[in-house]
């Protein structure tokens, strides 16, 4: 090999790695978004070291915590998962603190737009995915408290542990996030809310 071409083969090398490491993220977060059961009640992180994944965030059920870990270690690339993802404890007090929420949120006439049909789709990773969503009707969703959760694609992930609320996901504007946060907290029985909701678009500056 001459020498131009151990040079072309040196530059290209961590153009390669950054494509392929790439490449695995996009794997994980098309793994995770397919999950039968991953809904608008929990919320999965990751982070990718090398060819070790560590998983995080929350789950309603220990299943969804199972299932994210047995997904990944079937890709081919990855070597060992950290499962870290925290199972949210059974509490009757807040299935129905999640589903006030969800209501006020999704039907709110600023927000409702976020909701499944209501035209901007997306999900805990990627709010261009497309998303889904299951269980009929949006409309109809009046499910008794700890029976079903909204499953598919969310915006806005609404998690509840212990009385207290962590809205997570990405918005619009900075408004939609303030605004998001005022309902949650006038539900009765929240302790308080913690919002982590990104806005994904700059607001453009006032002349």
């Amino acid at each position: 090999m001459t020498r131009r071409c151990l040079l072309l083969a040196g530059a290209a090398a961590p153009l390669l790695a950054q494509k392929t490491e790439s490449e695995l993220i996009q794997k994980i977060r098309k793994e995770l978004l397919m999950l039968p059961y991953y809904g608008c009640f929990d919320y999965l992180t990751f982070k990718l070291e090398d060819t070790k994944v560590t998983l995080g965030g929350y789950a309603m059920r220990p299943t969804l915590k199972d299932d994210a870990e047995r997904s990944l270690k079937s890709i081919e690339r990855i070597s060992k998962v950290e499962n870290e993802i925290e199972v949210l404890p059974l509490s009757p007090n807040d299935d129905q603190i999640r589903w006030a929420v969800f209501g006020t949120i999704y039907r709110d006439p600023a927000l409702s737009r976020y909701a499944p049909g209501g035209g901007l789709y997306g999900g805990p990773i990627s709010r261009r995915r497309g998303g889904a969503f299951f269980g009929g009707p949006f409309e109809s969703w009046n499910m008794p408290a700890g029976t079903l959760e909204p499953l598919g694609s969310f915006p806005i992930h609404i998690i509840v542990k212990e009385g207290n609320v962590i809205l997570v996901g990405i918005v619009d504007n900075k408004s939609d996030s303030d605004r998001a946060n005022i309902l949650a907290n006038g539900v009765s029985g929240v302790f308080g809310v913690k919002n982590l909701l990104a806005v994904e678009k700059a607001e453009p500056r006032r002349k």
